[in-house]
């Protein structure tokens, strides 16, 4: 294939006008035949065999394609056999094949963005959920938690990591980043992909950081909650405070976005979100969803919370409960008539109380204790895990609600009894982190060496060494059954 070909390749799929099985179709008839098409004929074939659902747009492409061809190397195409490199000794196949980032340094602005967005794509296709580019360093991705670096990639330049990381910028989101060196923003690839992306200017140049979204949104029930009942029995509330809390990158904002969708789905409500940046949009239903970015629709979390009480809202969804005047604003909207969703980067429930309440002053302190115990009505606390084969994720979590014991227990500040409440309540619905690991690995979704580690509790750990021994001699080939003294 000539230079405009490839060109014309790589648009068309980047830009979903082709599939990448067509274009390796037509390729492979031409090849068969002996025939060295020029770009003209290799499109009229898509015309002619009814290949392009979209043929209107295969001349503004092909034109494209001839301008590109002129003015830097052509694409490798990894859906092609020859273009596919070899997996290097050691390397696992998905991490190889990836679009070269490095081009993006002599490539034009359109150019650069297309091979990012071809990138990012193929992140999606592979099931990572962070990608990296990086001034400096190899692309580098997150997948089921463990970092990979690309091996055919090469350190990327500042002129390619600029122009790779400024390429999925408008013009206002370019003005924002020449004056802060920093921004968080979402951005849709074709209709469904979306993104949410940190750019920041470094030491040895631009890097971002792109989370990949999901295209769908879970139901509560499939985001692996042992009981999600429990989960959708909060949402029935129509006051009071529930928190979704969790290290980086434990799945806070899918949860949140499940919960959002249950309550879009089952109540006839009006919902505002306040978010930073909005990463998945939600088209109403039952509800009228009003969501608000900070920055671009709004100066600050609490300024609107402050704003959305005079907005006749049912429900608050609010994205990061960051600052003093953020949870002030959150716990008050909890007690006059709203259900307020949150999310806080807490490890477990008690140390969400305690983060929630220290960030008050010590003259306000028994106030809001008291106004916390009346509203709280549940907290949720994650945390996603490798699972036993180590390739995918499974969920732990911690719940605690809001019940009378809860509720006194917070009133009083002695929140260190938190987790022998939680520990001692499972029958009403609570489930400590350690009870949720446990029930991880007798599900035989994490093995014991993953899990053991983790386990304090005496009892538990007991449990699991007998039941490990059982799953051993089972393995083996063991007569499980006690023999009597005659055999």
């Amino acid at each position: 294939m000539n230079n405009e070909i490839r060109w014309f390749c790589h648009l068309a799929t980047t830009r979903r006008v082709l599939t990448p099985d067509d274009c390796a179709a037509v390729v492979e008839a031409f090849a068969a035949d002996n025939i060295q098409p020029d770009l003209q004929d290799f499109v009229q074939a898509f015309v002619d065999n009814n290949l392009c659902k979209q043929p209107d747009q295969l001349e503004a492409v092909m034109n494209e394609a001839a301008d590109a061809a002129g003015g830097g190397p052509a694409p490798r195409l990894r859906w092609l056999p020859g273009d596919a490199p070899a997996v290097p000794p050691g390397a696992e196949g998905w991490l190889c094949g990836w679009p070269q980032l490095e081009q993006a340094a002599t490539a034009s602005a359109d150019q650069a963005r297309d091979i990012m967005y071809q990138f990012l794509q193929q992140a999606r296709a592979c099931g990572c959920s962070d990608v990296h580019v990086s001034a400096g360093a190899r692309p580098f991705v997150r997948r089921f938690k463990h970092v990979h670096l690309l091996p055919d990639q090469d350190a990327l330049s500042p002129e390619a990591a600029q122009a790779l990381n400024l390429s999925v910028l408008d013009e206002a989101q370019f003005a924002i980043f020449q004056q802060h060196h920093d921004l968080d923003f979402s951005f849709n690839v074709g209709a469904d992909e979306r993104y949410r992306t940190n750019l920041m200017l470094q030491r040895l140049g631009v890097s971002g950081s792109y989370r990949v979204v999901d295209t769908r949104i879970p139901s509560l029930r499939e985001l692996g909650f042992a009981r999600p009942e429990i989960l959708e029995k909060l949402t029935t509330y129509h006051q009071g405070l529930i928190l979704v809390t969790g290290p980086a990158g434990c799945g806070k904002s899918t949860t949140l976005t499940a919960f959002i969708d249950y309550l879009n789905t089952n109540r006839h409500d009006h919902i505002i979100t306040v978010e930073d940046p909005i990463e998945v949009v939600h088209q109403p239903k039952n509800c009228n969803v009003t969501q608000r970015e900070v920055r671009r629709h709004t100066r600050t979390f609490a300024s609107a919370l402050r704003a959305a009480l005079r907005e006749d809202p049912d429900i608050i969804i609010i994205g990061e409960l960051r600052d003093l005047e953020t949870i002030e604003m959150a716990i008050r909207a909890s007690e006059t008539g709203h259900l307020v969703i949150g999310t806080l980067h807490t490890g477990s429930a008690a140390t969400t109380m305690d983060r929630v309440l220290d960030v008050f002053p010590p003259s306000q302190q028994a106030q809001v204790r008291a106004m916390a115990a009346e509203s709280l009505k549940g907290v949720v606390c994650q945390e996603l895990l490798p699972n036993r084969d180590n390739d995918g994720l499974v969920l732990a979590a911690e719940i605690m609600l809001g019940t009378l014991a809860v509720s006194n227990i917070v009133r009083e500040g002695e929140t260190f009894k938190l987790p022998s409440i939680i520990q001692t309540s499972y029958n009403t619905g609570m489930c400590s982190m350690e009870q949720s690991y446990f029930d991880l690995y007798m599900a035989d979704q994490r093995s014991y060496d993953q899990t053991a580690p983790q386990i304090r509790n005496p009892e538990l750990l007991r449990r699991m060494q007998i039941n490990e021994a059982q799953r051993n001699a089972q393995a083996a080939g063991l007569n499980k059954k006690k023999r009597g003294w005659f055999g």
